[in-house]
């Protein structure tokens, strides 16, 4: 009872961890995405601000440059009726609120808004920071509350100048209202808000409404009387709207009360020159902590069903654990009985190999005649030099027996080669070199059987990558097969055939032949299989193939179109062609 009420105690320790580190990380995640959020709306925001910016701060710039307004600044005589109606369409074309022209004492002489109620004409606004600048020769985007129409503009001044004189100002003002209500241009989501903050603290620009000529700071007496001062927002006092900044996981947050609720956001900020100010994109993340619930409620239940499965899986475990014993206890007596009858079948391999080397020592005359009698020839040979005294020569041919009786070792090698592995000594050998040491040991059974050799030119610098005497011995063997294959032909002719190509050597043996019978074409090779009545065992070429793949090369046998046989090895040149 006590383990139970442990190992539960300990299931939900780990519950409780995975929750704690679940809602972490997933907080964290989402409040860096609303900050990524924020942080692109923002930029995207900041470059549609400032582009409109310096749109609308060309036009009074282009205004300034009409001749007919210096003229009629000049000459107040003049009709302004066509300056008026000159400032009508420039008002309509660029999408602004109104536009008009002040002369030196800061009174509007035209405004594209002379025949609405609210005109401007005769009002007076030397005391705004955009006409006295403007006078001044100082082109200005400010802010302010409109002085008729009590609404957040924007203004752009430019100097009216002939020649070098300043004689007037020309203004374009722009309604805030028109950015605020543009969403979608300003790329913004439902989830975001947006403020625009001058260098005075005050918010200028807000999609929400009570933030609108307010501040997210305490302003002083002081402050306070000067903004009123300076007429910038007339007699509008802003209020503070209470704000807490913190810091959640690296990530700074903005709360922000407004009557009796409080949200909390992830903010990112951009600076727009224009206008001594920054524009703030704010994504609302009050919720992002209500959020995480639903993961914790997956995460659980996923938990809890891997801690069903895992109790139902030790369950059954338990439960196979004497039959896992029993089977465990009969696979041991299986795997001794096998590894018991591997042992007799390998036994049985042995003896068969063995009783094949019995039967192939009684036919290894076939191998090994031709160098005996070529030894017999020499010896005899060396018997007469000897008895001419003519010692020298003796000797040569002397030298010339003993190496027939190293080949004849080497012949005898094959039954070792079938009996027991050995290991092959590879390196690079001429080929030239070993086709002459094959040709010398079976040129006694060629010339038995007056047999014609086509000769064949090999460069010295051809070279294999073999065994050499395990390669002489494969030769050999394929010669006198050829050899003993054209002994009832008229025409008995062996060639050599040789192709180079991508570092591998193709050699190819021909002979006159009858070829290879038709189902004996994919037999020869076979262990045991012989073409011969009496004296073939048929492990020659089954060795001789053997041989060859060890060098990671190619033993085949085709018949020519003309008659005969053809046998193919392919090797590689050297150890990097493998």
């Amino acid at each position: 009872m006590q383990a139970l009420l442990k190992r539960n105690a300990v299931c939900f320790a780990v519950l409780l961890v995975l929750l704690l580190s679940a809602y972490y990380f997933g907080r964290h995640y989402d409040l860096s995405k609303s900050q990524n959020q924020a942080e692109q709306q923002v930029q995207q925001l900041s470059h549609y601000l400032k582009a409109e910016l310096t749109r609308f701060a060309s036009i009074p710039h282009f205004i300034s440059d009409n001749q007919l307004l210096s003229q009629f600044i000049e000459n107040s005589d003049l009709s302004n009726n066509a300056i008026n109606s000159y400032l009508v369409d420039i008002q309509q074309a660029s999408g602004a609120s109104d536009a008009y022209v002040l002369d030196t004492n800061g009174d509007v002489i035209a405004s594209s808004n002379w025949l609405l109620d609210y005109s401007y004409v005769g009002s007076n606004f030397a005391f705004r920071p955009y006409f006295y600048q403007a006078l001044a020769g100082q082109p200005l985007a400010y802010f302010a509350l409109g002085q008729r129409s009590q609404e957040r503009g924007i203004y752009f001044s430019e100097p009216i100048y002939n020649g070098n004189q300043v004689i007037g100002v020309v203004v374009l003002k722009i309604n805030v209202s028109k950015f605020e209500n543009d969403r979608q241009l300003l790329n913004t989501s439902q989830t975001s808000d947006f403020y625009l903050m001058l260098d005075d603290g005050v918010i200028a620009m807000s999609n929400q409404p009570s933030w609108r000529l307010n501040t997210f700071q305490e302003l002083s007496d002081t402050v306070l009387q000067k903004l009123i001062k300076s007429r910038r927002y007339l007699d509008h006092k802003p209020s503070n709207v209470s704000t807490t900044i913190i810091n959640v996981q690296s990530i700074n947050l903005l709360d922000i009360k407004q009557n009796t609720t409080t949200k909390q956001y992830v903010f990112a900020d951009a600076k727009i020159g224009q206008l001594n100010g920054k524009i703030s994109v704010l994504v609302d993340v009050t919720s992002v902590s209500l959020e995480q619930i639903p993961r914790l409620i997956w995460l659980s239940l996923f938990y809890v069903l891997a801690l069903i499965i895992s109790y139902s899986l030790m369950a059954r475990f338990a439960g196979y654990k004497k039959l896992l014993f029993s089977r465990h206890s009969l696979e041991q007596e299986v795997i001794e009985r096998t590894q018991a009858l591997e042992k007799a079948q390998l036994a049985l391999i042995q003896t068969a190999k063995l009783a094949t080397i019995g039967q192939l020592s009684a036919g290894i005359n076939h191998e090994i005649n031709q160098p005996l009698s070529a030894m017999n020839t020499y010896l005899v040979s060396a018997k007469r030099l000897i008895a001419k005294g003519d010692i020298n020569a003796a000797q040569e041919n002397i030298v010339i027996v003993q190496g027939l009786i190293d080949r004849v070792h080497q012949i005898v090698g094959q039954l070792k080669h079938f009996s027991k592995p050995a290991q092959t000594q590879l390196r690079s050998i001429s080929l030239a070199q070993l086709l002459k040491n094959a040709m010398l040991i079976a040129s006694a059974q060629l010339k038995q059987n007056q047999v014609k050799v086509k000769p064949i030119q090999i460069n010295d610098e051809v070279c294999v990558w073999v065994d050499g005497i395990k390669f002489e011995q494969v030769l050999v063997n394929v010669i006198t097969n050829a050899s003993q294959a054209m002994d009832k032909q008229s025409v008995k002719e062996l060639s050599f055939e040789l192709e180079l190509f991508d570092d591998r050597v193709k050699l190819s043996i021909l002979d006159t032949g009858p070829g290879i019978e038709q189902h004996a074409l994919n037999s020869i090779f076979e262990p045991f299989y012989s073409t011969k009545s009496s004296n073939g065992l048929g492990l020659g070429l089954s060795i001789s193939k053997q041989i060859i793949q060890s060098f990671d090369g190619c033993l085949t046998a085709h018949n020519r179109p003309n008659g005969g046989a053809q046998f193919i090895i392919t090797l590689a040149s050297d150890k990097g062609a493998l």
